[in-house]
């Protein structure tokens, strides 16, 4: 397995809720917004602070995933898509008990 697939699944194994993002990305800032607002703190990993390893992360999420562009979110480790994927997964409700499942949620106290 090559070192960048196997920091991504690595990466997205071991953290319940991963964020591949840009820091100009408007969509990004969006998605890392709502989960903020929902009470998650993901691990954010800025594609365009990595240097070279930055489009050969990118490179590795679109082969895994299918999907080229940012964000790129995981929750649980499996691939929930980009910003309108993960809006329309929070319309319907469905974006809580995902990031409940996957124990990313702060429980209030």
């Amino acid at each position: 397995m090559a070192p960048e697939k196997r920091t991504v699944k690595t990466t997205i194994t071991e953290n319940p809720v991963v964020v591949y993002s840009k820091t100009w990305c408007s969509y990004s800032s969006e998605v890392k917004t709502l989960l903020k607002k929902l009470g998650c703190e993901p691990l954010v990993i800025e594609l365009d602070q990595l240097g070279p390893q930055g489009p050969q992360l990118q490179k590795v999420l679109e082969r895994l995933t299918g999907q080229h562009t940012v964000p790129n979110l995981f929750i649980g480790g499996k691939h929930i898509g980009g910003c309108t994927d993960t809006v329309k997964l929070h319309r319907r409700g469905e974006l809580e008990s995902l990031l409940s499942e996957a124990s990313a949620k702060k429980t209030e106290i």
